[in-house]
């Protein structure tokens, strides 16, 4: 059987999803005007949102020969999608739009690519577009991928014009699998999730050997051995078979209740093969950015210790641990690759598990090395038209970035190493939004990508919060020198406005490095302790307040404050 692996990749809203709808129609899985746009993105999230944050495989007949396609997303923060889909193929579709032209992200996943030794097939799409400029793009891929322009196809998604030609282009273009289903079987796990009645699915492709149902199987990174319960391919949906071939994408039921048995990047072998060697491709990305989490009913810590599980098994980029807080109780430390990330996690959670949850502000992960601080940098590319270069110049330079490289043409390709803080925003409250920065420094044309790079020596110790003198271990964070002042003032003020009155006067204070360097003031209420009185003697009045003021001090003097749960609620939203 002729096989074709291969994914279509590109920037965001470069119409990914909406090539793979006219590829189903032509092959006829799908019927023109009776399904869903996007017909891939089956999360309710991803439509909303537009965009496409899971990868999706299907498999189709064209010409007799099996298209097995995996459609991926386009978001920086989901490019480790890419990455496990890159393991699986043999041939990527880069899609490039006649608007936008190519983007920092169509250069990434196509290094990425080259990486592996891809075979790539150039693709313009949106030529119809009313702003489209087929000639100006086409310059920039020939450039850049050094082809010539009759090896650049030119289609629009959205009308299908071109469509046949890509799939056409697909079957001469991508080789066939190179496998032998002589071996013993060797598959390797790009994606799974968790199934009520099924225990997790694998998604799987095969590079050797086979497998059908009934088979014992292990796991070999994760030490776990289990049965296929069940074969099959996604038709798009689920579809039972007898086998699955070297070659073949597809899936295998293991019935295993544990997630943790199952992970993506390992490699499943036949339980008596001699040959249990991981299959090399694919690693594990490590979080940058952490989030703690908490369940807004206590009670509910159980169920979200299962949605974590089971949030896992689809999406190995997280990685969680209990903690446990005085003022929110239990919950988990969760790390994620970005801030959309964590952002789409807390909607899953929220929305499949039916949880209310607490999502503190990101926090990047500072290590210590003896008594100094190290800090993670990426690598940001970044492309822009040449007229916003000296804007986003200045951004780069405010947030402590080093210049790399810089390349020019009709477009500006740059590159920077940064520390993440800056990228992320080390705290909600600072104000510092770099995406928002670089989108309204472009007017929405620059595009950027970032990898990471290394921990570098940086001058940063924790932020303490103190209430009333004591520290509150909650509201501590680390921060670099450059930004605690701003950090500081920002905070105190955010808790000003959130902590209610007492009876006493309540200090807010930021400790950094000993010193004290942003402070608020909540006044106590005042109560009129002499208004009972009419006339009489002054020194009557005067003893009544001088007693009043000392019990306001023996009060703060004795009394604590207990922070209502409401304040993280609010602090944290």
């Amino acid at each position: 059987m002729r096989i074709r692996n291969f994914a279509i990749i590109a920037h965001v809203d470069h119409g990914k999803s909406t090539l793979a709808d006219r590829m189903l129609e032509t092959a006829g899985v799908i019927r023109p005007g009776d399904h869903p746009d996007q017909f891939l993105d089956r999360n309710p999230i991803s439509r909303e949102r537009g965009i496409t944050i899971k990868l999706a495989p299907v498999s189709f007949f064209y010409k007799d020969v099996l298209f097995n396609l995996i459609d991926t997303p386009g978001h920086i923060d989901f490019h480790y999608e890419v990455d496990r889909t890159l393991s699986c193929v043999e041939g990527v579709v880069l899609l490039v739009s006649a608007v936008e032209g190519i983007q920092a992200q169509t250069v990434s996943n196509t290094y990425k690519a080259l990486e592996k030794d891809i075979k790539i097939l150039p693709v313009i799409n949106k030529i119809d577009a009313e702003n489209a400029d087929v000639v100006r793009v086409q310059k920039q891929i020939e450039e850049f991928l050094g082809v010539s322009a009759d090896q650049i196809l030119k289609i629009s998604a959205k009308t299908g014009k071109g469509v046949v030609k890509v799939m056409d282009r697909i079957i001469e273009y991508f080789p066939n699998p190179d496998a032998s289903s002589l071996s013993g079987f060797k598959a390797l796990v790009f994606d799974s999730y968790y199934d009520k009645y099924k225990g997790v699915i694998a998604f799987v492709r095969v590079f050797s050997g086979s497998i059908g149902k009934g088979e014992k199987i292990e796991f070999v990174q994760a030490g776990s051995f289990s049965e296929s319960f069940e074969v099959g391919k996604f038709y798009p949906d689920l579809k039972p078979v007898k086998e699955l071939f070297a070659g073949d994408i597809g899936y295998i039921c293991t019935k295993l209740k544990e997630v943790r048995k199952v992970q993506v990047g390992d490699t499943v072998v036949s339980d008596k093969s001699d040959d249990k060697k991981p299959l090399a491709g694919y690693r594990k990305v490590k979080p940058m950015v952490f989030v703690s989490v908490f369940p807004v009913d206590p009670e509910d810590f159980s169920s979200l210790k299962d949605a974590m599980d089971k949030l896992y098994l689809t999406d190995s980029a997280i990685e969680y641990s209990p903690l446990y807080s005085r003022a929110l109780g239990s919950g988990f430390r969760v790390g994620f690759l970005g801030a959309l990330h964590a952002d789409v996690v807390r909607e899953r959670i929220e929305r499949e598990f039916g949880l209310e949850v607490v999502f503190t502000p990101p926090q990047i992960e500072f290590r210590k090395k003896g008594s100094v601080f190290m800090e993670p940098y990426v690598r940001i590319t970044l492309i822009t038209p040449p007229e916003y270069l000296n804007r986003i110049i200045e951004i780069f330079r405010k947030r402590r970035a080093k210049p790399v490289r810089m390349d020019s043409s009709d477009y500006v390709l740059a590159e920077y190493d940064m520390p993440l803080s800056e990228m992320v925003g080390s705290f909600s409250f600072s104000g510092q939004n770099f995406f928002e920065e670089i989108k309204s420094a472009s007017s929405g044309y620059a595009s950027f990508d970032w990898e990471f790079l290394e921990y570098r020596e940086t001058d940063a110790d924790e932020l303490e919060i103190l209430i009333n003198g004591e520290a509150v271990e909650e509201f501590s964070i680390i921060v670099v020198q450059q930004s605690a002042q701003e950090i500081a003032r920002a905070y105190t003020a955010k808790l000003r406005s959130l902590i209610p009155r007492q009876l006493f006067e309540v200090r807010i204070q930021a400790k950094f490095k000993g010193r004290i360097i942003a402070s608020e003031r909540i006044p106590p209420f005042r109560r009129d302790v002499t208004g009972h009185l009419y006339g009489g003697d002054r020194r009557r009045k005067d003893k009544l307040l001088k007693k009043q003021k000392e019990g306001k001090k023996k009060l703060k003097a004795l009394g604590k404050i207990k922070i209502p749960k409401e304040v993280f609620l609010n602090l944290f939203k």
